[in-house]
């Protein structure tokens, strides 16, 4: 076999460990194979070969992954917060919530291997020696805080340090369980007014924030159909979108395209508002149909929420909004496509019962 671009080797081995990561997340490690996972890849059993020795070095690698990318994580938060020890402390914590290192399916891997018997062995010679290390490092930062305010006698720096890494461990079961819906704001919430209960001299207890049922209450998510009068602005959001899958501003095409879908009506587009009736998120359907099916179908090809209005539950409520819509047309089913990193989408689609296939490849012909 003719050796690989490294460009494009390099790219496959990225696309097989995040494949690995969604088989593991779905399947423990009890039940996984290379056919899941090369599936999951859209790559052939004989590809994951090519790249790796075994499925075992595909795990190990795997492990890998997340392991180095949580310690770049850690270290890059310990150089921004500086030498003081309370920043510092508080920084890993953070840290420890960051989003893109702690997603479920990461969260689901960390789990699999330190729960499973036979992972525990590869666990410990990965992780072993480092999760000693961050212990030892959040022990110290406690002490070196317990000192400076000459509390030695009255405050245990161990147990401190134990509370913290339970804190953290707790956090991260919560988000294996809870996927996209957990609420990292509310835990950092928590984490720091456990400082700020502890080290009352280097914390400020935080305000109290609301929750999320009164935070719903003041915002209620409202979804309507657009009409021409809402043209402008579903165009902004609709320009928002674009640009997020890289394309170049440009509000008068936004703004001609989302006109023209809605004076032809050759599109279903819903719009969530907020209570000062601001734009928040769109979703657009097209209608189509299925031949082998025979049967109307539509394929949900936009969905987009501001980001400043994300967490709110935007997302979830303009796709039930969809589901409605289609039912209430005849339509068989709702098609949809996303990129293979949006993992917070996959996971809000699969929540809402949509099903990935694995059964086809998506081909494009530019003209």
């Amino acid at each position: 076999m003719p050796a690989a671009n490294p460009a494009i080797h390099q790219e496959r081995r990225k696309l097989l460990i995040d494949a690995t990561i969604t088989a593991i997340a779905e399947f423990g490690l009890a039940k996984l194979t290379l056919a899941k996972i090369s599936s999951i890849a859209g790559l052939t059993a004989g590809t994951v070969n090519f790249h790796f020795d075994s499925k075992e070095s595909l795990l190990l690698e795997t492990l890998n992954f997340v392991s180095e990318e949580f310690d770049r994580g850690i270290a890059k938060a310990l150089k921004n917060a500086g030498p003081e020890p309370a920043k510092r402390l508080a920084a890993i914590m953070d840290a420890s919530l960051d989003p893109d290192i702690t997603e479920h399916r990461k969260m689901a891997v960390w789990h699999a291997f330190d729960s499973e018997s036979r992972g525990r062995e590869d666990y410990q010679l990965i992780r072993g020696t480092l999760d000693q290390q961050n212990f030892k490092l959040i022990l110290s930062l406690c002490e070196d805080i317990i000192h400076s305010a000459d509390k030695k006698a009255e405050i245990n720096a161990r147990a401190v340090a134990n509370a913290i890494s339970g804190l953290t461990d707790e956090m991260w079961s919560e988000i294996l369980f809870a996927g996209e819906d957990y609420d990292r704001d509310d835990a950092r919430h928590i984490c720091r007014s456990f400082l700020a209960s502890i080290f009352p001299w280097c914390y400020a207890m935080p305000k109290e924030r609301a929750t999320s049922d009164s935070k719903d209450a003041i915002t209620p998510i409202k979804v309507t159909r657009a009409s021409l009068d809402d043209a402008d602005k579903v165009s902004v959001l609709f320009d928002l979108y674009r640009r997020f899958y890289d394309q170049e501003p440009d509000l008068i095409l936004a703004k001609h395209y989302i006109g023209k879908r809605l004076e032809t009506n050759t599109s279903a587009i819903f719009v969530a508002w907020g209570a000062d009736s601001q734009a928040l998120g769109f979703t657009q359907l097209y209608s189509t149909f299925c031949s082998v099916d025979a049967t109307p179908i539509m394929v949900l090809y936009d969905l987009y929420v501001d980001s400043n209005a994300r967490q709110l539950g935007i997302g979830r409520a303009l796709m039930n909004r969809a589901m409605a819509y289609a039912k209430e047309s005849g339509a068989s089913r709702i098609d949809l496509e996303t990129a293979i990193d949006n993992v917070q989408g996959q996971s809000l689609y699969e929540s809402l019962g949509y099903v990935r296939d694995t059964g086809f490849y998506k081909y494009s012909l530019a003209l």
